[in-house]
């Protein structure tokens, strides 16, 4: 293990253990911030949901469409049936 990598564990182990003695000592300031920060986070994490519903509601559809065009264009060309007109069926007899 390099020296860097000692030191950031050791950071990391610490931050840690002050963090839960914090939240220990400061858990009704904690519960009061989290109660007050809880309602904006749902109304941001609502619209994000519905923007990435509508979002794929719009992809889904596109692709509705080009599956639609594609198909159209992979269709062979059939020519349309020549049909004989009366003066031509008369003829012919």
């Amino acid at each position: 293990m390099s020296k860097g990598t000692a030191i950031a564990l050791v950071l990391g182990i610490v931050c840690v253990l002050v963090g839960i003695v914090l939240l220990i000592v400061w858990w009704a300031d904690f519960v009061t911030v989290l109660k007050g920060a809880l309602g904006p986070m749902l109304v941001l994490g609502g619209g994000l949901v519905i923007a990435i519903a509508w979002s794929e509601y719009q992809a889904a559809k596109e692709m509705e469409r080009l599956t639609a065009q594609a198909q159209q264009a992979s269709q062979p060309q059939t020519q349309p049936a020549q049909t004989q007109t009366g003066s031509e069926q008369t003829s012919q007899e």
